[in-house]
């Protein structure tokens, strides 16, 4: 129904007004002022950060869309065989105190590809997508810890292996804090190694905390999401920087007793996921909040910036996994006796010592 405005005075029509077009104030509500968009690219009926349903998702795909699906389904599957392939070996040629912190590190990437596959075919499972990743990410940089104390053979071996004064808190990346420029280089025992690994397991936990808080947010409005998500932003980076340092700080601590063990190099393997992660995802929403990426509904660019930090994830966690495979795969160095493990072996004298010779004082002698 149309509603006719007139001019009271000479009975003018002055405009018909549509109350059910709602284009222009659509268009005036999705597209915030504050950002630079390229209005060329903005349809009308678009809406910037809206992300479809499955169904009108697929419609909207044509054959660049399947092929797209298809390489995506192809790296989760050389990603897959890569594991398992480097499970296999670590399973029967490890020692039997790192195979199950060693399977855990490995399992990062395949699961990691798996959740970003889901999040390509399911766009609005990107936010449990980039869930999943930070937390098992987390848990796997705990369980990094956790290989190096086993490379050592346990806590009591590594405190016996290492200097006294090797644990220094001036390292990366919290070395440019000026607290830590004056701290001096500590003794290492029981009680510092304890304080390591509560730097590395709060990362899992804060993390999941902070995530969990965010899904509810989500799954009660999405705009409260977007709201409140860089709030929160501080605290998670803080968890990741002091988490790095306690991992970076026991690496330091153990560089000549872990040689020939390729520690570095799979920590690096690992943290790249994360660096990854997070840097990609920065400019994902840099490219929608520029304006950089065009805007055909359903096909909105959020969904744009997403479909391209997923197919860049998908191939990197090939390369990684790779990477990971060939470090997990390299012979590791004889294993140390591990502290409870040794072995003492206490002889005793259980033999009778035979008598010295008598001399008889009585014996007359014979000249």
């Amino acid at each position: 129904m149309n509603v006719v405005v007139y001019n009271v005075s000479d009975a003018e029509v002055l405009e018909v007004v549509d109350p059910l077009d709602q284009t222009s104030s659509a268009l005036d509500s999705d597209v915030d002022p504050l950002r630079p968009y390229n209005m060329s690219l903005v349809r009308p009926e678009c809406h910037i950060d809206m992300i479809p349903s499955i169904n009108d998702y697929f419609t909207a795909f044509n054959l660049w869309g399947v092929l797209l699906f298809t390489l995506g389904g192809l790296a989760v599957c050389i990603v897959l065989a890569a594991y398992c392939d480097t499970l296999r070996h670590v399973l029967r040629s490890s020692p039997p105190l790192v195979k199950t912190h060693s399977a855990i590190i490995l399992s990062v990437y395949p699961v990691v590809a798996l959740s970003t596959y889901c999040a390509t075919v399911v766009p609005r499972a990107q936010l449990l997508a980039e869930a999943v990743t930070q937390g098992v990410f987390m848990a796997g940089m705990y369980q990094l810890f956790c290989l190096m104390i086993a490379y050592c053979g346990g806590e009591a071996m590594l405190i016996s292996r290492v200097k006294p004064l090797s644990l220094s808190p001036r390292v990366g990346p919290c070395c440019c804090w000026p607290c830590c420029g004056f701290l001096p280089v500590m003794h290492i025992d029981k009680d510092r190694v304890r304080w390591l690994r509560v730097l590395v397991l709060q990362l899992p936990v804060v993390q999941g905390l902070v995530y969990m808080v965010l899904l509810v947010m989500w799954a009660e409005e999405q705009s409260l999401y977007q709201v409140n998500y860089m709030y929160l932003q501080p605290l998670v980076v803080m968890s990741i920087l002091c988490g790095v340092w306690g991992i970076i700080m026991t690496m330091k601590m153990l560089t000549e007793v872990l040689q020939g063990y390729h520690i570095q190099g799979k920590f690096i393997v690992l943290q790249l996921v994360l660096i990854l992660a997070k840097l990609q995802g920065v400019w994902a929403r840099l490219f929608v909040w520029f304006g950089w990426l065009p805007c055909k509904p359903p096909i909105t660019p959020t969904v744009y910036a997403n479909l391209l930090y997923n197919s860049l994830m998908l191939w990197e966690m090939v390369l990684l996994c790779l990477c990971a495979r060939y470090l997990y795969k390299r012979p590791l160095p004889p294993a140390q006796p591990s502290a409870r493990n040794s072995h003492f072996t206490i002889t005793s004298i259980s033999e009778k010592v035979p008598p010295a010779p008598t001399i008889n004082n009585n014996t007359n002698a014979k000249f």
